[in-house]
């Protein structure tokens, strides 16, 4: 057996639209994919494809056969298309929030094909997994069966998401504000302490929304695959307007010239205007009211609200620092003018409140802020690699109890 010291690690990290995974020694991840996959099946065959694979053949089926072929969806929320010669079964594996009925099947399903992407023997390997602040006790003790009876890791140690991304940016005490698919989450993170649990702030406004919100200015169908077709409009295509109505005005004197955008092996177009308005659900959140559905609720606030509620809510010794130090993470945040426009929405909330003119609003969004979880991970692995206290090894899992376990995961993931 290797010596412990020479043990090499693999990161995972869920996310909450597209999972990474790859090697601790490496720069960036391997992989980086949607949470989907789609099932073919034909009298003759049965193929599997994931992530961007997924999304691409989906499409061609679906409307390049739209007259052969018919959506549905099933009981339990997957799509279903068929036709004469093959019945497609596309999957949305959340991997933050799995199913409501605890079904983990279709999530693992995705980290079984990262793993085998990676071509390595797991049994001569250790796994970091990045996990939600607000992680179920359940997906836990599957996420430890999975790695350790399916796949054999000689260990394993988690991180919380808000803290790996302190490692990236190199700040022990930050406001990590992470903007992600399934929702809103503003998390202190305190040098000498961790995360103040206490004190996470989270609404429901998030990518899903936004897209939600896109598809207003198109005629779509109701299904988790047309607004993954949204996705990549979405992080390609929109901005946060720092003047919304001057913005808007400029539109309309434009009197058509801004074509559409056609969305990739559909004759979907979408109206330029989403771009303008689609974020502006993080700064107004009334705009939801626009919305069929009961999205608007009259206690959802803003994203400004909610940070400087979070802040509110901490030690009075630490909210300048917090102020001063907000770290963006997640896919929404690489919207162009975001941090601009919060920082605009945040000064004057500290104006209204009558706040010290001495505090100062720093956001600070790096370079690869929608992974930056992920690579603060990897950040966190050179220092873990030597402290066998934070790992738990495949014997000690296999005979101990299982709740002591995950307690004692969850302890020394909130340890800086």
């Amino acid at each position: 057996m290797e010596e412990e010291e020479n043990i090499p690690v693999i990161i995972l990290d869920p996310g909450s639209w597209k999972i990474k995974i790859g090697f601790a020694k490496d720069d960036f991840p391997n992989d980086e994919i949607p949470c989907v996959y789609i099932e073919k099946i034909s009298d003759k065959s049965k193929d599997i494809k994931f992530g961007i694979e997924a999304v691409e053949d989906y499409m061609k089926i679906r409307y390049n056969h739209t007259k052969s072929h018919m959506i549905k969806e099933n009981d339990f929320g997957h799509k279903e298309g068929m036709s004469n010669l093959v019945n497609v079964k596309m999957t949305f594996a959340d991997p933050r929030h799995p199913l409501s009925n605890n079904n983990f099947n279709d999530v693992l399903e995705i980290y079984n094909y990262l793993i085998n992407k990676l071509n390595i023997n797991t049994d001569k390997y250790n796994i970091l997994i990045v996990i939600p602040e607000r992680v179920e006790k359940l997906f836990l003790s599957n996420i430890l069966r999975w790695a350790f009876k399916i796949h054999n890791f000689l260990s394993i140690s988690f991180i919380y998401n808000a803290l790996a991304a302190t490692y990236y940016y190199g700040i022990k005490t930050a406001l990590v504000v992470d903007i992600g698919e399934s929702g809103s989450r503003v998390t202190p993170v305190a040098e000498n302490h961790g995360v103040f649990f206490d004190f996470i702030k989270n609404n429901e406004i998030s990518g899903y929304l936004i897209s939600k919100y896109i598809s207003n200015f198109v005629k779509i169908d109701e299904s988790y695959i047309d607004y993954i077709l949204i996705q990549d409009y979405k992080e390609m295509n929109s901005y946060v307007s720092l003047d919304v109505d001057k913005n808007i005005k400029m539109y309309s004197e434009c009197n058509g010239l801004i074509k559409p955008y056609k969305i990739p092996y559909t004759n979907i177009y979408i109206d330029p205007k989403s771009e303008i308005l689609s974020h502006e659900i993080f700064f107004q959140p009334e705009f939801l009211a626009h919305m069929p559905g009961n999205f608007y609720k009259q206690n959802i606030i803003s994203l400004s609200q909610l940070i400087f509620e979070a802040v509110s809510s901490c030690p009075i010794d630490l909210r300048k620092q917090f102020f001063d130090n907000i770290i963006l993470i997640g896919g929404v945040s690489n919207c162009i003018n975001f941090s601009q426009r919060l920082k605009k929405e945040l000064l004057h909330i500290l104006k209204e409140k009558n706040y010290s003119e001495n505090t100062n609003i720093n956001i600070k969004k790096l370079t690869m802020s929608h992974i930056s979880s992920y690579l603060g991970g990897t950040k966190y692995s050179k220092i873990l690699y030597h402290n066998k206290n934070k790992w738990v090894t495949s014997h000690e899992y296999h005979a101990s109890n299982k709740n002591q376990i995950i307690q004692k995961l969850l302890m020394w993931a909130n340890i800086l």
